[in-house]
């Protein structure tokens, strides 16, 4: 291989069409992927949670699929590595499959809604399975609405607005929609649209979608907020569902109360624009406390990733703002993208090449709000951002990229950091390479691009 990942003298397009090359090049065998990511050592060093989940977008074969749709959508010789990994994930399919947008058939559906007009049968069966498993799944949370919600009643990652996204496009399109379809995605619209009316806890109105301590995901979360908390994150917090209403909104999918919902949450987000010595920002979660004080919360902990922090919000409020033609939205959103960008880059706290929290996921979003804006500063920095990217890229390493995890604090040795070897979206080289294309000319990677329906990846980041 030649050293033009890291010779500056080369574009940053040419340098990412190489990496993204290579990533194609080594991801391409099922079989092998699931190898090098399901060794015993490559494993979480915080939980001991093996970093290949052969059924998740984050670190499976669903996730790799997608990439590969992605670059047949660019040229027609990748088609067939797609369908390998598509088979591949149908074959590691468990006979009591997970739920949530980023894990079983759920994933695979998004997979396969990636490649264009291919696989109807397959679309139209996991479909009608994710109608039915949102429609119980309704059911069972219902209830919270009104006394507190969980995570799953919301979220993008395992709750009902990741499969929502699903089931929007399934709607859409003729192969897949069914009455349970469309039901399934009514029930979610209403559902969300019922979680933003406020409610009263302890003598204090608040946003419906407060999430009280006993129903925190884990114990360190119930020790941080021991009266519970409102999230603000893309992945797990109120964007997500801001996301979903707006999309959902713009293709013509309306419920009772859509508009004066997405009104109200917007407008929450935007009251939590904080400032600190580098600019505004949004938090990544408030506390009870915070949300009633009379007086603003200080240096609230943020990030400036895709999952928290001003990029994923800004998303959600710019998408919102073009659905509702609300400008001053779409200049908060612009606005906090800036400030996030001028922010020392010490203090964006992400960690590594990858989706989730680090670089790919930042890209992504300056793409996509930069080209829908046509800002100059976003668009600028797309390169700037590519080229940090790409000075992480290991050739000698299986995937290219690695993703790194956190260690204790009290664990020896001179890092903090575990790199791990991850093929998915989320946390893995798939999602790295995917976020890449946003700087590359098409016909760097090949053909030009195939005809036909196309839903791009990021739809899995509730971006699009």
């Amino acid at each position: 291989m030649s050293n033009a990942l890291q010779h500056h003298r080369v574009s940053v397009a040419e340098r990412a069409a190489e990496a993204v090359a290579l990533v194609a090049e080594r991801l391409a065998d099922p079989e092998v992927v699931a190898e090098v990511a399901g060794r015993p050592d490559n494993h979480d060093p915080l939980f001991g949670a093996t970093m290949w989940g052969p059924m998740t977008l984050s670190t499976g074969l669903p996730g790799t699929a997608s990439f590969y749709a992605e670059l047949a959508r660019i040229s027609p010789r990748w088609s067939a590595t797609t369908h390998r990994h598509l088979k591949a994930a149908g074959a590691a399919m468990p006979s009591q499959p997970s739920r949530g947008l980023h894990a079983g058939p759920a994933s695979l559906l998004a997979a396969a809604q990636g490649c264009g007009d291919h696989y109807p049968g397959l679309r139209r069966r996991l479909a009608d399975w994710l109608a039915d498993d949102q429609l119980a799944r309704l059911a069972r949370l219902r209830p919270e609405v009104g006394q507190g919600i969980s995570w799953e009643s919301y979220d993008l990652i395992n709750g009902l607005s990741g499969t929502a996204r699903l089931l929007l496009d399934a709607a859409d399109d003729p192969a897949e929609n069914s009455a349970e379809v469309e039901r399934a995605l009514t029930e979610t619209l209403a559902h969300l649209v019922a979680l933003s009316v406020p409610i009263t806890v302890d003598g204090h109105v608040v946003p419906g979608w407060w999430v009280p301590v006993e129903l925190q995901p884990v114990e360190q979360d119930r020790l941080d907020y021991p009266r519970g908390d409102f999230n603000l994150g893309l992945a797990h917090g109120i964007p997500g569902p801001v996301m979903i209403l707006a999309l959902a909104l713009e293709r013509g999918h309306e419920v009772p109360g859509h508009r004066e919902a997405l009104v109200r949450m917007v407008e929450w987000l935007i009251r939590w624009i904080s400032v600190d010595d580098q600019g505004t920002y949004w938090p990544c979660r408030v506390g009870f406390d915070d949300e009633i004080a009379d007086t603003p919360t200080e240096s609230l902990f943020t990030r400036t990733a895709w999952c928290y922090g001003a990029p994923g919000v800004a998303a959600a409020v710019y998408q919102a703002g073009r659905t509702l033609d609300n400008p001053a939205w779409r200049a908060h959103a612009v606005r906090a993208m800036h400030d996030a960008l001028a922010r020392d880059e010490s203090r964006w706290t992400l960690a590594g090449p990858t989706v989730c929290h680090g670089y790919a996921g930042l890209l992504q979003i300056v793409h996509r709000i930069g080209s829908a804006e046509q800002d100059e500063v976003l668009l600028g920095a797309r390169a700037r951002l590519a080229e940090t990217i790409l000075d992480m890229a290991d050739p000698d390493a299986p995937f290219v990229f690695r993703h790194p995890m956190r260690y204790p604090r009290s664990a020896p040795g001179p890092t903090e950091f575990k790199l791990l070897d991850v093929a998915g979206i989320l946390e893995g080289s798939a999602g790295v390479a995917c976020a890449l294309l946003s700087v590359i000319p098409p016909a760097l990677l090949g053909d030009a691009v195939a005809p036909g329906t196309h839903r791009a990846w990021d739809r899995a980041l509730g971006l699009c």
